[in-house]
């Protein structure tokens, strides 16, 4: 009697389990970050001033920091990448609308839309740190989504 209602519970089971799962053609799927980690970049991507320019200014970020970006000089231009206020970092593009710091403590990717919205993220080495119960945090990147300009 105790199997015929174990195997009849395990069949019901099944069943609801199978109702759960969606074909292929109803799954949803929800794309993560583009940037997984900070590298340079085997090869730069040349950027002068004029093709950095839609770049600069500042972006906020969904942690409510603010990224700011900036250049100097014209020709193989010095870009700059800082967070609210902290150290400026000296960026270089990987792609079109990519960059890394040569420190590699940010890497930033720059979606500019056609309707004046903007995407991306930014990766952000983070040190390690004590937390409050004594244990310590290792050193990670955190990534942050570009939320306006």
């Amino acid at each position: 009697m105790k199997t015929w209602i174990l195997a009849s519970t395990l069949g019901v089971c099944a069943l609801l389990a199978n109702a759960q799962s969606l074909p292929d053609s109803q799954t949803v799927v929800i794309p993560g970050g583009r940037l997984q980690t900070i590298e340079l970049p085997a090869q730069r991507h040349f950027m002068n001033a004029e093709t950095f320019a839609p770049f600069r200014g500042g972006y906020e970020l969904s942690n409510g920091q603010v990224l700011h970006l900036r250049n100097i000089g014209n020709v193989g231009a010095l870009m700059y990448a800082r967070i609210d206020d902290q150290e400026e970092h000296r960026i270089v593009a990987s792609g079109s609308h990519s960059f890394v710091a040569l420190d590699r403590q940010l890497a930033i990717r720059i979606d500019l839309r056609n309707d004046g919205s903007v995407g991306g993220e930014v990766l952000m080495q983070m040190p390690a740190e004590k937390l409050a119960s004594g244990a310590i945090m290792p050193a990670h990147v955190q990534s942050m989504g570009l939320a306006s300009r």
